[in-house]
């Protein structure tokens, strides 16, 4: 008796159907009519992977989908093997490799005298949010929030630009977006979908301070394309006053940081180094190509209890030595009165932190 392989739907989605014979191998699948396997469902692409037979086992291989293959909730990056019983998503369509030893007939259909091999239930928990964090990602369902920068005086300065989520299953904030960007590798396609949220928000309520914003790291891996979509949005939005922050850990290779530094020149936006002391502090690298604003991370006031903490002489420090090379300070997480005293004594330029303001909705400004 032949082995047998098929997909078992986990049910959830009514148009997918419950079982899939696997007939001819290689078997491809996705929403093209030429798919040996085609599901005309949304978020598969239209050639979204390939499984091919290997003994008793499959191998599966993703075909450069948008969103992503998964095995037994680990994304498939290279070709993969796949058992009978593991749990295999496409995007986030749910399913389970099954087998039995007796052929279908030519329609594909069970008969119900199967020996079925494997779990009979499908799991329910992962991923718990991928369909609504698609959603988000597809109908762009996020909004622009900022945080208050301000003066040692306490004057406001600049709004650091944010992004939240207005999808009502996504309400932890983005600590939970980026936990499952980094699940399904989209971490650059979120920060830039944040990015131009906030962007177009600060826009249409007529922000004229300076406006900060970050990047994700993993687009900092590829520099050029980074700087492409500044151009792009410096064209969208020429009135714009931008201050880019880059991650000190970022900057790690001089000549190209300063090539960037000269793009934002040309493309009117300031540079900003962030969470400075977070890490190895790059000296060489602060000296060669000084910013316009330096962020202090909020490490370094964590129990900043007096003058005479080892803290506030290290900031004391690091404060004289970078505001004699002409950029401006600024420490973040500032929380108390007492710490932004200390700050202010200490002669950092700008503060930031819930003391000042939480985040909130661009509008509110």
């Amino acid at each position: 008796m032949t082995q047998r392989f098929y997909l078992e739907s986990s049910g959830k989605d009514s148009n997918l159907p419950r079982h899939v014979s696997l007939d001819e191998f290689p078997a491809t699948i996705g929403r093209h009519p030429d798919c040996a396997v085609q599901l005309s469902v949304d978020r598969l692409s239209r050639l979204h992977a390939q499984l091919d037979r290997d003994g008793k086992a499959l191998i599966v291989q993703d075909l450069g989908s948008t969103n992503g293959t998964f095995v037994n909730h680990r994304r498939v990056i290279e070709p993969t093997r796949l058992h009978v019983g593991d749990v295999l998503h496409l995007a986030d369509h749910e399913f389970r490799l099954m087998a039995d030893d007796q052929i279908s007939d030519q329609r594909g259909i069970r008969t119900g005298e199967e020996t079925v091999v494997g779990m009979a239930a499908l799991p329910r928990d992962f991923p718990l949010h991928m369909p609504a964090f698609f959603d988000l990602l597809e109908n762009e369902r996020v909004t622009g929030f900022g945080q208050a920068i301000v003066t040692a005086e306490g004057d406001p300065f600049a709004i650091e630009l944010l992004g939240r989520s207005q999808h009502p299953q996504l309400d932890q904030g983005p600590g939970q977006l980026f936990a499952l960007a980094a699940a399904l590798n989209t971490e650059v396609r979120l920060s830039r979908l944040l990015r131009r949220s906030s962007f177009a928000e600060a826009a249409r309520v007529g922000l004229t301070q300076p406006l900060f914003f970050n990047n994700h790291p993993a687009e900092c891996e590829d520099m050029p394309a980074l700087m492409d979509e500044l151009q792009d949005l410096r064209q969208e939005y020429p009135d714009l006053e931008l201050v880019f922050e880059v991650h000190e850990s970022a900057v790690t290779d001089l000549g190209a940081m300063a090539e960037v530094k000269q793009e934002l020149e040309r493309l009117n936006i300031r540079l900003a180094y962030d969470d400075f002391g977070a890490g190895q502090a790059r000296l060489l690298e602060l000296v060669e190509v000084p910013p316009d604003f330096l962020k202090f991370d909020m490490s370094l006031i964590r129990d900043l209890s007096g003058r005479e903490s080892p803290r506030y002489r290290l900031l004391d420090d690091l404060n004289r030595m970078i505001s004699g090379m002409g950029v401006s300070t600024l420490i973040e997480g500032v929380e108390e009165e007492q710490t932004a005293e200390l700050c202010r004594e200490i002669g950092i330029d700008l503060m930031q932190g819930f003391f000042y303001g939480r985040p909130r909705p661009l509008t509110d400004f």
